[in-house]
Order: structure tokens, then sequence, then C-alpha cells
């Protein structure tokens, strides 16, 4: 495990999973240099926090993976990088993001938590801003998606 100031950098499997705050000193251009086969996978299930420091990296991060004809999988993207992808245009980049998490609320038991989505296996529901069903993993009854669709999977738009 490699520690960049407050974020950590774990390679797990195809990917490289990110811990912890994206900011001045994540230096995320160089992970381009830890793609494998043209690709560069990204497990951001860990990232807590970002800031406008941290986005410029991520954007010069993408740009430098763009020029070097390396393609961006992003999975378990974390509700921190969501906000900014739906923000600012630039973080998007040409990656493909293949999982993220997204807000739920439970109206029988009152819980809220952060569930994975597919991007993949709900694309057709969420190119037409429809929050997949969830199941409250307390008490099994159906959560409410805790956020406006339109304005929440807006990243996910071409």
């Amino acid at each position: 495990m490699e520690t960049r100031g407050r974020m950590t950098i774990d390679a797990q499997g195809d990917a490289l999973m990110i811990a912890g705050a994206i900011d001045e000193a994540a230096a995320l251009h160089e992970l381009v240099n830890r793609a494998l086969a043209g690709r560069l996978v990204l497990d951001l299930a860990g990232v807590t926090f970002i800031n406008s420091l941290g986005v410029r990296d991520w954007i010069r991060m993408q740009a430098a993976a763009q020029k070097a004809g390396i393609a961006v999988e992003l999975r378990r993207v974390a509700e921190p990088l969501v906000h900014q992808l739906n923000m600012i245009i630039a973080t998007r980049g040409n990656a493909t993001v293949a999982s993220f998490s997204a807000p739920y609320a439970c109206d029988a038991c009152g819980r809220e938590e952060s569930l994975l989505i597919d991007a993949f296996a709900h694309a057709g529901g969420l190119a037409r801003m429809e929050p997949p069903p969830m199941a409250c993993p307390e008490c099994g009854a159906p959560m409410a998606f805790n956020d406006f669709p339109e304005r929440y999977f807006s990243f996910l738009q071409p």
C-alpha cells in the first residue's frame, strides 16, 4: 500500500483502490503509468473527500490517460466523486463508470445508506433517470432514492 498525504493506493486484482482524501498531495496523473494492457481501473469506494486541488489533479489524470490512449474504468465511485462528476464536466474525461454509490432511505425503519448501483445492469433505467429499486439491508422493505434523479444521475449522460 502506498500513502500520498491523506490518500492511500492499494493494488487489488486488476484495480487500484483509492481511499481517503484526494487533495494537493494525490499526484493522480502518476497512476496512468500503472495502467495494465492499456486500461486503468480505479476502485473509488474508499474516497471520503476531494477538494478543488484534488479535482484539478483528477482532471489532469483523465487528460494524461486520454493522451496516452489508456481507457479509464471507474468502479464503486463514492458519493463525493459523484458530486464532482456532476458539477464539473471535465472530471468525467472519457472514463467509463461501471458502478457507483447512491443515497437511499428506508421509510419503514429510518435507515439511510449509500448503496452500490451497477451502471451497466441498470443502464436503461438510469438513462431515463429512474433509480433502481433497492431493498433495505436492515428490514428488507423497499428503499426510496434519497436525491433528485435528474441531478444525481446526470454524470451518466453523454
